[in-house]
């Protein structure tokens, strides 16, 4: 991260982390815990026709598309799309399982790309960060059991 000297098209520092905002498991992350995730967070671009990941493979992290469209395919068929400030992957950062589905850039698409090992490093030394993302599974898990009984969303 430079000062001033950005190279034109590449985010800053403040920016990444400002996509990061907006995936969901990062959402009660204070910004400034944020800022130490987006600094190990990647900018890549992809062209049409390009596979991200394929179905069955290992997890290799989140993937937040910054622009253009991701189309996702599952045992060969087409399963749906992803475009601007959506998110691929974000539980394959905690999870083990071999990816769900094959991401193929369906256009020209650029992508904020956080790898699992460089985010452990930084969970590794950011307690605020895991503690954040704690509150948030547990949200998660114990909305829809509340929403059950009709106060749910």
């Amino acid at each position: 991260m430079s000062g001033g000297g950005e190279t034109p098209g590449r985010m800053t520092g403040v920016e990444r982390a400002i996509a990061l905002r907006g995936v969901e498991a990062f959402r009660s992350v204070p910004m400034n815990e944020l800022a130490h995730v987006a600094a190990v967070a990647r900018e890549e671009g992809r062209s049409v026709g390009q596979v991200l990941f394929r179905e069955g493979e290992a997890p290799g992290g989140l993937l937040v598309v910054l622009s253009g469209t991701v189309r996702l395919e599952r045992g060969g068929a087409t399963d749906g799309e992803a475009r601007a400030e959506e998110t691929l992957g974000t539980w394959s950062l905690f999870d083990d399982r071999p990816r769900r589905a094959t991401a193929v850039a369906a256009t020209d698409v650029r992508l904020l790309v956080l790898d699992r090992e460089a985010f452990f490093d930084v969970l590794s030394e950011r307690i605020e960060i895991v503690r954040s993302l704690f509150r948030n599974l547990v949200r998660r898990l114990v909305e829809p059991a509340m929403g059950a009984g009709g106060g749910g969303r």
